[in-house]
């Protein structure tokens, strides 16, 4: 298991816990999402890849409903152990994000996604944003989060005795001394960088839905997922 830099506890403790739901997430099957999945080790998910490693999806509607023909392939005994189906996907330029989303809603799914990207959950470890567009890096949305991300690592690690390596933009895949660092307490605000970026994320999701402007960049409901699966109350 990856280590912890706060010794933070990852998921819910104590008398009178609230036992997690059992949760079947189908997510796009390049790095980024497996990699992160895998390494929150939640024993109340079981992770499906929809697509190739690497591929990427061709469209957000394509992509779920293929979830929806992997999950009606699935056994009864796996559907009935399962209370809850999600999917998780990126804008990333696709036209059709929106209506990936209400499709995803209609058939039953609930949904984690991100605009642009799962970058911008990520970011929102590390910095308070205001949900505004981020510029482009060249012709790239990624990059310019990840260069952010990098930015905070940067920081970090002037003080850090143990190094947290970039996170790399070709591979885009969650490293175990990147996930620590998330998970882990930032000293400014005095909880885990995964609470707080599950504030943020509420936040501007909560006023872009009152903006009617609920799929616009920058957002990502990452944070009603991490919530569901015990990671954070």
């Amino acid at each position: 298991m990856a280590r912890d830099h706060s010794q933070a506890s990852r998921g819910r403790k104590g008398k009178g816990s609230i036992i997690p739901k059992k949760i079947l997430l189908f997510v796009e099957g390049r790095n980024t999402e497996p990699s992160y999945f895998e390494l929150l080790k939640r024993s109340n998910c079981k992770l499906i890849p929809v697509v190739k490693p690497g591929s990427g999806i061709g469209s957000c509607v394509g992509f779920v409903e293929e979830a929806d023909k992997k999950f009606g392939s699935l056994p009864k005994a796996i559907k009935e152990k399962y209370s809850q189906r999600w999917v998780v996907f990126d804008y990333d330029g696709h036209p059709d994000f929106e209506d990936g989303i209400r499709k995803a809603r209609k058939l039953g799914f609930k949904v984690a996604f991100s605009s642009m990207c799962i970058e911008y959950w990520f970011l929102l470890h590390f910095i308070s944003h205001d949900g505004s567009p981020i510029p482009m890096k060249g012709d790239s949305h990624s990059k310019a989060q990840i260069d952010l991300i990098n930015k905070a690592i940067g920081e970090y690690n002037k003080s850090a005795k143990a190094k947290v390596k970039d996170y790399e933009a070709d591979s885009k895949k969650v490293e175990e001394d990147f996930f620590d660092l998330m998970m882990a307490v930032n000293p400014t605000t005095n909880n885990r960088r995964i609470v707080d970026a599950c504030r943020r994320a509420e936040a501007i999701h909560t006023a872009k839905k009152g903006d009617g402007a609920e799929f616009k960049e920058s957002v990502t409901t990452m944070y009603e997922l991490i919530r569901e699966i015990g990671v954070v109350d």
